[in-house]
């Protein structure tokens, strides 16, 4: 009979966390910037570079950073869903969909940030 263990956070989880953040935010950022325009351009700027500083900072191995990135996460989210839901109530699918996707690869990120401490957590209880 074996016993089942949890098992630390693994880097490559970090990095899909890290990676997915930041494409969100790319992604988001430069369709801003490339098909509406460059409208208010550092102010669009800002969540990105500040997610950016925060991976980066979780990345070298600061868990406070890990607590940081959710608030743009749940910021982005806030702002974005009732977004999707009047691009969805319009009929504008496609936009819909690109916003969508984007809330989503965000909460899998947030996901992976809380899974990680829950286990690191459960780990040092048991």
């Amino acid at each position: 009979m074996s016993s089942i263990s949890p098992i630390a956070m693994k880097r490559t989880d970090v990095i899909a966390a890290i990676a997915l953040l930041l494409l969100a935010e790319a992604i988001l950022f430069f369709t801003f910037v490339f098909i509406i325009g460059p409208i208010a351009t550092r102010t669009r700027l800002l969540p990105l570079v500040v997610v950016l500083v925060l991976c980066a900072a979780w990345y070298w191995g600061q868990d406070w950073a890990r607590w940081g990135l959710l608030v743009p996460v749940a910021f982005r989210v806030w702002r974005i869903v009732p977004l999707v839901a009047a691009a969805w109530g319009l009929g504008r699918t496609g936009t819909a969909l690109f916003l969508t996707f984007i809330v989503l690869a965000e909460l899998f990120a947030a996901f992976i940030l809380v899974d990680g401490y829950m286990v690191r957590r459960q780990r040092s209880l048991g």
